[in-house]
C-alpha cells in the first residue's frame, strides 16, 4: 500500500519489529521482553509503516479471544504498536490501525482488541476504539486498559 511518494505499509518480519519494540515500548530492559510468544505463530502478521525505506511504526496482530468478548471467535489482538519518536503525532499509528483493520476484515475478523497502556487510550479511542474492564497494572510497563474495536 503506497500513502504517498516516500511512504508505504508492508508486511515485516518480527526481528524488523523488534528495534522499535525495544526503543519505544520497553527501553532500557532486556531483548527477551521484546519478543512476544506469538511473534512466530502462523496467523501472526507484522505490519511496518516505512518512510523512506526505514521502518518507523510497526504492529503485530494475531488470532487470539479477548476474555471479554468469548463468542467473538475470530478476534484480533494487537501488540507492539510503537511509533519512532520523530514520527510520533504525524497519524502514522492511525494509518497503521486502518490498514489493518481493512486486511483483518479481510481474512473474516470481527473484533481487534488490546491491552493499551493508559498513556495510549486516548489514541485508541480516537481510532475507534472502547475500553472495557478494569484498569490493570503490568509490572514494568504500567496501568493497562483492555481497548476493543468491533470491524
Amino acid at each position: 500500500m503506497t500513502l504517498q511518494q516516500n511512504m508505504s505499509i508492508q508486511h515485516i518480519t518480527a526481528e524488523q519489529a523488534l528495534p522499535l519494540r525495544m526503543q519505544i515500548l520497553r527501553p532500557g530492559q532486556a531483548v527477551q521482553n521484546s519478543i512476544y510468544p506469538e511473534d512466530g505463530l502462523s496467523t501472526t502478521i507484522h505490519w511496518g509503516v516505512f518512510v523512506n525505506d526505514i521502518i518507523v511504526c510497526t504492529g503485530t496482530f494475531f488470532k487470539n479471544v479477548c476474555q471479554h468478548f468469548p463468542q467473538q471467535s475470530e478476534a484480533y489482538r494487537l501488540r507492539g504498536m510503537a511509533t519512532d519518536s520523530r514520527f510520533q503525532g504525524q497519524q502514522l499509528g492511525s494509518l497503521l490501525l486502518k490498514f489493518a483493520e481493512k486486511n483483518l476484515k479481510e481474512k473474516k475478523a470481527s473484533l481487534l482488541w488490546c491491552n493499551a497502556r493508559i498513556t495510549a487510550a486516548r489514541f485508541y479511542e480516537q481510532n475507534g476504539f472502547s475500553p472495557v474492564g478494569d484498569i490493570f497494572d503490568v509490572p514494568v510497563t504500567g496501568p493497562h486498559q483492555v481497548m476493543y474495536k468491533n470491524l
